[in-house]
């Protein structure tokens, strides 16, 4: 005789049984979050459904009499931190794609981007990115059929609400500083709660990852000279091009990284671009711009062109001022 629990096919019945937990995608938002042809926007609603994730809370039970005795958030701030290159990295999609994703949910007024300024362990970090959820807006994209649907909530339609809360250098969004985190602190889980998605734990548990970022990238420059550099040059694309490579073969975990066409161990690579200075830096782009040969792969030339410097700088300029003095002597000079 058929259970009640069981439908009759093995593999419904086998799937009712799995715990399937973590991100979940209503099938409105591929009507609501679309990009302007009318498609949907798949960037945009894969972010969106582990932002919410993260705004879900958390049960906390008893663990004796499993009676619910509260909730709690995920994250650690009063706002959801996350990066773009953490969502990058999550879904497997470029820096620019996850920048470009984030700005469309942005306009739509589900999210805000929130920039600050904070202090960890005496230094501080700018432009660290935070994600405020607006419910209301949520609500509208994800029951549209229900449009006189409202919650006991803030109705504003979406953000920025006020001409003063869009900052000028980051599209809409806000910018706050002052706020000063403990030494210890790690960003992303509470100490309760948990996390249903194996990827999602992991991007939110690397000590941090974003603030480490912004940290190489401000100790690189420093080491550089970036400053003084971008001072002399009138466009700086191509020199911050250079920097964003660098600092990201710093911050890499990976155990190898392919140099002059082999694969050199990552301890190895790092070591040579921690030496680098102004000087390798205005080499590389001299020599840079002088080559005319097309590369196909930009980012190995500049990562084997920055790892040379280190090794060749002396012999350029040796072989320079050689050639000066071999042709001043050519004229009699």
């Amino acid at each position: 005789m058929q259970s009640i629990f069981e439908t009759g096919n093995e593999t419904v019945d086998r799937i009712g049984r799995l715990n399937i937990r973590g991100n979940i995608i209503p099938a409105a938002w591929f009507k609501t979050v679309v990009k302007p042809t009318g498609k949907p926007n798949l960037n945009a609603i894969v972010i969106l459904s582990d932002i919410v994730y993260w705004y879900r809370p958390v049960e906390i039970r008893d663990e004796v009499t499993g009676r619910l005795v509260g909730m709690k958030k995920r994250f650690r701030s009063d706002l959801l931190q996350r990066s773009y290159q953490q969502m990058a990295e999550q879904f497997g999609i470029t820096k620019r794609d996850a920048t470009n994703a984030v700005i469309e949910l942005e306009k739509l007024g589900v999210i805000q981007r929130v920039f600050r300024t904070l202090t960890i362990r005496g230094q501080q970090m700018p432009n660290i990115l935070f994600i405020s959820l607006c419910v209301d807006c949520l609500v509208r994209i994800t029951y549209p059929e229900q449009a006189d649907y409202t919650e006991a909530t803030d109705i504003g339609g979406g953000y920025p609400q006020n001409e003063w809360d869009v900052s000028p250098n980051c599209g809409y969004g806000i910018h706050q500083t002052g706020e000063t985190v403990c030494p210890d602190f790690g960003g992303g889980h509470t100490q309760t709660g948990e996390t249903d998605t194996e990827s999602t734990e992991t991007e939110h548990n690397r000590d941090y990852q974003y603030l480490s970022y912004q940290a190489e990238l401000a100790r690189f420059r420093e080491q550089i000279g970036y400053e003084a550099m971008r001072n002399d040059y009138g466009d700086s694309r191509k020199l911050d091009e250079l920097v964003g490579v660098a600092v990201d073969v710093l911050m890499s975990d990976a155990e190898t990284i392919r140099v002059n066409r082999e694969n050199k161990p990552i301890g190895v690579v790092k070591a040579q671009f921690r030496k680098l200075t102004m000087f390798h830096i205005q080499f590389v782009l001299k020599c840079m711009s002088d080559n005319c040969t097309r590369s196909r792969n930009v980012r190995a030339v500049m990562i084997t062109a920055l790892y040379n410097s280190v090794l060749t700088i002396n012999h350029y300029y040796e072989n320079m001022v050689n050639h000066d003095f071999e042709s001043r002597g050519a004229k009699g000079e």
